[in-house]
C-alpha cells in the first residue's frame, strides 16, 4: 500500500504533457465576431448555429476567464498530509473533498482545450497550496435540461491516471453542486452544444 501511494504522488506532482493548442493573434477576435453576429440572429428570433475552432475557443477563453496570476495572492505550503490525501482521492481511496475542489477551482492559472472529433479534453494547470498541478479531463460535451454536462471518459491528475469513480465524482462534483450548478446553465434560447468534428458547435432554438 505504501509504494502505491509513493508512486501515485510521483505521478501526481508530474504534471502531464498539455496539449498542443496554436492560438493566432486574432483567435479571440473572430470568436467574438462569431459570437455577437450569433446573438444578433437570435434577438431577431431566426435559427442560428454558431461554430467555434479550437483556436477560437482557446482566444475566447484566454481573453474571459479570471485567472488567478502569478504574484496575486500567497498561498500556504503544501503539506504531506494533503499530499497523501490527495493521493488517496486520486486512487479511488478516499472520497472527494468538496474543499480541494474550490481550492482548485480558486487558483487555476492556465486552461487550454483540445477538440478531437467529437470529444473535448480540458487542460488545467492549478496551485494547490504552492504546488503547480495539472488536472485533464476528457469526454463528450452535452446540453440537458438547460444545462451544459460533460460525460467523462479519461482524466489525469498530474500524470496519474484517474479512476472511473473519482471521474464521475469530479464530473457530478463540478456540474452539480449547489455552488456550481448555476454557472452551467445555458440561456433559454440554446437547445444543443456539442464538440463535432472538432469545432464547438452551439445550435438555437
Amino acid at each position: 500500500m505504501l509504494a502505491v501511494m509513493i508512486t501515485a504522488l510521483v505521478l501526481i506532482l508530474r504534471t502531464s504533457k498539455p496539449p498542443q493548442v496554436s492560438v493566432p493573434p486574432d483567435a479571440a477576435e473572430e470568436a467574438e465576431n462569431k459570437i455577437q453576429q450569433f446573438q444578433s440572429a437570435v434577438r431577431q428570433g431566426a435559427e442560428d448555429k454558431l461554430e467555434l475552432t479550437e483556436p477560437e475557443l482557446n482566444g475566447w477563453l484566454l481573453d474571459n476567464l479570471a485567472l488567478r496570476r502569478e504574484g496575486r495572492e500567497t498561498i500556504a505550503p503544501q503539506t504531506q498530509e494533503s499530499l497523501i490525501a490527495l493521493a488517496k482521492t486520486a486512487t479511488g481511496g478516499q472520497p472527494l473533498d468538496g474543499m480541494r475542489v474550490e481550492e482548485a477551482q480558486s487558483t487555476i492559472r492556465d486552461v487550454k482545450v483540445e477538440l478531437r472529433e467529437d470529444m473535448l479534453r480540458l487542460y488545467a494547470i492549478f496551485d494547490m497550496h504552492g504546488v503547480d498541478l495539472s488536472l485533464e479531463l476528457e469526454g463528450r460535451l452535452y446540453a440537458n435540461e438547460g444545462y451544459i454536462r460533460l460525460e467523462p471518459t479519461g482524466g489525469k491528475l498530474g500524470s496519474l491516471p484517474l479512476t472511473a469513480g473519482t471521474l464521475q465524482a469530479v464530473a457530478k462534483r463540478l456540474f452539480d453542486s449547489p455552488e456550481n450548478k448555476e454557472k452551467f446553465r445555458l440561456p433559454p434560447y440554446i437547445q444543443d452544444i456539442a464538440v463535432v468534428n472538432g469545432s464547438l458547435i452551439i445550435t438555437s432554438r
